[in-house]
């Protein structure tokens, strides 16, 4: 485990080593998306439903963490697990944690070693160190494979040819509160680099809970000519945590104070090569890598050791080997053709203690290889059309082809109409398949189809009205059968509703955003409920420069009841948390040129609400934070 004084140090002297000091220069709005296709495109050349949060928005919006951030976005559920010590699971249009892939800078950081399903826990993200968010929502595996059932949300880096100021950002606050980031960057001639390094300390505001995390990003580009490119990145997370277990009624209703414990690390790095052979092909060639290692630890939850305590040490590795031809065919037709194969390994040592340990042991690996296509078409003016297909083999299982078509109609200058249809498919998690005790080898992919139509308005300058109606079916579901006492494919899952979004924009000066999201769930031929999954979410944000150097912000967001369960009585008992709702402030000053201070009160209204059994949201809080500008090259 990486020494947090050291780090620390480290992180003190890569900014007495910064370059010297130099103007920000004001940058245009990036507007073109990485995520959803094969190659960059506007996002006007999109059919999908997709969100943006640029680095100018997540400036404004100052939250303590990502779970915050993208609440903002419709379609988007946070579900937190007990203080900033638990679990935050992040799903798409009522579909499990585990449908939606994350990607860091495109590399997948999803675990099928946990007992998630996969599903990645966000809260180890510091948003200090992201500058754009892309969430698309929808079916994708024909373009990403495996894991993409409900859609894929991208957290994007500074891109290191980008001149940028070096900063140091320290964040304070109750409770022990703590947080640094230092940017920092060189470009010289056709050669970029960036690096972040960031240390985060946050305990105390939920009992028992508590989770400090460093990290270092390195990003590197070379453009080699006029036609060719080495891009490459290197990212390293250290983490600990603590939390009383999940289900086991918190700090409320627990029997036992004794926590979970877990110490983990990530790692991810990548290298692509990009070459424009001719003015009609272009060919990209990229490698990745992720590993996550975690060493957990559980009491279980008490009483009549309704879960046992239990342990585990896990080990996974992604490897991916990605070959991409795009060929433009005239201004109005692009196509691009490709394969990839992705390589996993997961290894698990543990054990349940019923009065004696049970071993839960388990090794799997397994190589998956894909082929894949995509179309972009414009055969007439208002009339954009977009056609994807992959066909994956993994080992073990049935090959699986997979289906995306999407189009986009101008009605009229301000109008457009949008629809897409899409299939999906998920692997069984290396967990769900070996768990010593209730793995089942036998469990088949989890699979989807859905589908999105909606609405762009623009009747004025500045101001954007979108609404969108959207259905998924999901079928094989994994779930465990305690009479079997194994996990098998059995639930089939219908999810409908809507989503509603405004955008204003008066000038420089003044911004409005505003979000609703309905969404109905039907488990099929069953009375059961889909648990932590509210009817209606709901929020607006404003922000407001109402100085030349002074902005401030209000964002509120709300949820309908959300049914959960818990085990703190020996049973599973199904209540239904309150509806809640939170507003947040901030106040920013640009002191100088190279210094901007920050103030951010939390729950501004000390509103009480659970956000789980057991675990209460943390009360009104007060964060300041001072951003210092020491420069670059």
């Amino acid at each position: 485990m990486t020494k947090k004084f050291a780090f620390r140090n480290t992180l003190v002297l890569a900014v007495a080593l910064a370059p010297g000091v130099y103007a920000d220069d004001n940058t245009a709005l990036e507007t073109v998306l990485v995520t959803g296709n094969h190659v960059p495109l506007a996002i006007e050349e999109l059919t999908a439903a997709v969100n943006v949060l640029d680095a100018t928005q997540l400036q404004q919006l100052n939250k303590r963490q990502l779970g915050d951030v993208l609440r903002t976005v419709p379609g988007v559920l946070v579900e937190e697990q007990g203080g900033s010590g638990g679990l935050t699971a992040v799903s798409l249009r009522g579909g499990e944690a585990n449908f939606t892939q994350i990607l860091l800078d495109g590399i997948p950081l999803n675990d099928p070693t946990n007992s998630r399903g996969g599903s990645y826990d966000i809260s180890n993200i510091n948003v200090a160190s992201i500058e754009r968010i892309e969430v698309v929502r929808g079916p994708q595996s024909a373009v990403y494979g495996s894991d993409a059932l409900a859609g894929v949300i991208n957290l994007i880096s500074s891109d290191p040819r980008d001149v940028r100021p070096t900063t140091l950002r320290a964040e304070l606050g109750e409770s022990g509160y703590r947080d640094y980031h230092l940017g920092t960057g060189i470009s010289v001639g056709d050669f970029g680099m960036a690096l972040d390094l960031a240390s985060r300390d946050d305990d105390g505001r939920v009992s028992g809970s508590s989770r400090a995390i460093d990290s270092a990003n390195l990003r590197w580009r070379w453009q080699a000519g006029t036609d060719r490119q080495f891009s490459g990145q290197l990212r390293y997370l250290d983490g600990e945590r603590s939390s009383f277990p999940e289900q086991s009624g918190g700090p409320l209703f627990a029997s036992s104070d004794a926590l979970d414990h877990g110490d983990y690390s990530d790692l991810t790095a990548g290298l692509a090569w990009e070459a424009q052979f001719t003015a009609y092909w272009r060919s990209r060639l990229a490698a990745d890598y992720f590993e996550h290692r975690e060493d957990y630890r559980s009491p279980g939850v008490a009483p009549y050791m309704a879960v046992p305590p239990n342990a585990s040490d896990t080990d996974f590795q992604r490897s991916q080997l990605s070959w991409l031809n795009t060929l433009q065919l005239g201004a109005d037709y692009q196509f691009s053709l490709g394969a990839d194969v992705r390589d996993e390994d997961g290894e698990s040592t543990g054990y349940l203690d019923v009065g004696f340990p049970l071993p839960t042991d388990y090794a799997l690996s397994r190589q998956t290889r894909g082929l894949f296509a995509d179309v972009h078409a414009r055969p007439l003016e208002p009339l954009l059309l977009q056609a994807s297909v992959r066909h994956d083999t993994p080992d073990g299982f049935d090959s699986e082809t997979t289906l995306r078509v999407g189009g986009r109609y101008r009605l009229l200058p301000s109008l457009d109409v949008l629809a897409n249809w899409g299939e999906g498919f998920k692997l069984p998690s290396f967990f769900a398949l070996g768990h010593g005790l209730v793995g089942n080898p036998g469990l088949q992919p989890e699979t989807a189809r859905g589908w999105d139509a909606g609405l762009q308005w623009r009747p004025l300058t500045g101001l954007q009205f979108t609404a969108t109606a959207f259905g998924n079916h999901y079928r094989n579901l994994v779930d465990f059968d305690p009479v079997a006492f194994t996990n098998v494919n059995r639930r089939a899952v219908e999810t409908r509703g809507g989503e509603w979004q405004l955008s204003w924009q008066d000038g420089a000066n003044l911004s409005l955003q505003a979000h609703a999201t309905y969404t109905d769930i039907d488990v099929i031929d069953t009375d059961s409920r889909l648990l932590g999954r509210p009817e209606w979410q709901a929020g607006a944000w404003l922000n407001w420069a109402f100085l030349p150097r002074w902005h401030t912000g209000l964002d509120l967001q709300w949820s309908s009841p959300v049914p959960a369960s818990s085990l703190h009585t020996g049973d599973t008992v199904v209540t239904e948390l309150d509806a809640w709702q939170r507003l947040d402030w901030r106040l920013g000053w640009q002191a100088s040129r190279w210094l901007a201070l920050e103030l951010a009160l939390d729950n501004l209204l000390d509103e009480g609400y659970q956000t789980a059994v057991g675990f209460a949201a943390p009360g009104r809080s007060v964060r300041l934070a001072a951003t210092v500008s020491l420069g670059g090259v």
